[in-house]
């Protein structure tokens, strides 16, 4: 028991200074990467029509993602959940692109987030420190998972949070408690490294008095069901966008579906709004202030817009995004329920974001930690319900699922590849499954455009 206790203790302690390490060079990465988006957008910002250069940006953001440094492409957060789940590195030159295309994307007006290269980055971090430390492939891991931890909670300002996100999203139905404390530790420390090195986090602490009262949880009820969704709606979106834009290039090239999805996003921005290009801190910071909506359906438009982006080859991060689009249609079905429309979109936010990512844990404290303590018993109850609502669907096609959402009764590891399930399959869902590996022939691979022209 001894001998125990001593390797336990000496396990806390390396994973201590290991987590703070990771932290500090990750915080100090996520500090140089917001304030170069920030001034590079403020200096966009003084042209009016900064995004009519979309059309020929995003071919050139393709073409760099693709022929620079070809065998680096782990640039995406999705990618990184795979290396990660597979226990295979990410490389520094992943790093370098991943930093250096998304600034390249939002500059140029393209619907993306901050979160992903700042995550993406961690975790190539990790992986490159692990391998330079010859560690074993579990402690790469380890190292890994404290790297996205880390960015995640330095770019939005949230340490628990932003930690619990890197572990909660690799694997639905399953945390990783054995790197709960490293993750947790790293988390904390980049963000006390960004905040020490000047980055300002924006909060919206909620003014209301938190009375569960049965009218009120009725419509949270009902708004946790909308929310579920609008995170299907938008993760639908991104798949056909992938598959409609990768027909587009198997009939033509690369440059004519960046140059249609360009030409799509510029016409949104001048016959609708540039509100809905670029991050579109805007669009949710003003809302959650109490600020009116430019449109009723502006989820709708920024779900639209954000997989046009992708589609047509732009980096970035998905979460920023759904932050727009949640608080949008919070704000929406805040008119429809007679409820708050602050108070609706900072549920809207979390709750998408538990929905759309499968991540219900981590956005409900998110919730506590951007909006304050009194929101909490309705943002998990929106949390809950969306994350149910959406079944098996993510923006993270990376994503491992070991917890089916639609069946009741206990909740158990599930494969479905072991031979004792597929036995037990119905009728119906051979039926079901029949027709989908039928339109797997029929359809594009809608997964990245890795053997593109």
């Amino acid at each position: 028991m001894f001998d125990r206790k001593r390797n336990s203790f000496y396990h806390l302690i390396k994973w201590f200074f290991l987590a703070t390490f990771i932290g500090v060079v990750v915080g100090a990465v996520d500090a140089a990467f917001l304030k170069v988006l920030d001034k590079t957008i403020h200096w966009r910002n003084q042209f009016p029509l900064y995004y009519i250069g979309l059309p020929v940006f995003l071919y050139a953001i393709w073409w760099l993602s693709r022929k620079a440094a070809p065998q680096a492409q782990d640039y995406s957060t999705d990618a990184v959940i795979n290396k990660i789940n597979t226990y295979r590195p990410v490389g520094f030159w992943s790093v370098a692109k991943s930093l250096f295309l998304s600034v390249f994307t939002m500059a140029a007006g393209g619907s993306a987030g901050k979160e992903a290269p700042c995550a993406d980055a961690g975790a190539g971090l990790g992986s490159v420190f692990a391998r330079l430390f010859r560690m074993d492939l579990e402690d790469q891991r380890k190292m890994m998972i404290c790297g996205v931890s880390a960015g995640f909670a330095g770019v939005f300002g949230v340490p628990i949070s932003g930690a619990l996100f890197g572990l909660e999203v690799l694997w639905v139905g399953h945390i990783f408690y054995e790197v709960m404390f490293p993750a947790f530790i790293a988390g904390i420390t980049a963000f006390q490294v960004t905040t020490y090195l000047g980055v300002d986090y924006i909060y919206h602490p909620m003014n209301f008095e938190p009375v569960f009262a049965e009218k009120f949880f009725l419509k949270v009820l009902v708004a946790g069901l909308f929310f579920g969704v609008v995170s299907i709606i938008f993760t639908e979106l991104l798949k056909l966008s992938k598959v409609l834009f990768r027909y587009l290039t198997l009939k033509t090239s690369p440059f004519w579906r960046s140059f249609i999805g360009g030409v799509v996003l510029v016409l949104v921005g001048l016959f609708i709004s540039p509100l809905y290009l670029g991050l579109g801190m805007d669009g949710f910071n003003g809302v959650l202030a109490g600020g009116a909506l430019e449109s009723p359906f502006g989820f709708l438009i920024k779900s639209f817009t954000t997989a046009v982006t992708f589609a047509a080859g732009g980096v970035g991060g998905i979460v920023t995004p759904i932050f727009f689009i949640g608080a949008q249609a919070g704000a929406a079905v805040a008119s429809f329920l007679g409820t708050d429309p602050a108070t609706m979109a900072a549920l809207g936010l979390v709750a998408v974001l538990a929905g759309a990512a499968n991540t219900p844990l981590s956005a409900s404290i998110m919730a506590i930690e951007l909006f304050g303590a009194e929101i909490a018993p309705y943002a998990a109850v929106a949390c809950v319900i969306s994350f149910l609502m959406s079944g098996r669907q993510s923006v993270y096609a990376s994503q491992r699922v070991s917890f089916d959402k639609d069946k009741s009764g206990p909740s158990v590891p599930v494969d479905y590849d072991h031979p004792q399930h597929a036995q037990r399959m119905t009728k119906k869902g051979r039926v079901l499954k029949t027709l989908k590996d039928m339109a797997k022939h029929l359809i594009p691979d809608p997964k990245g455009f890795d053997d593109e022209k």
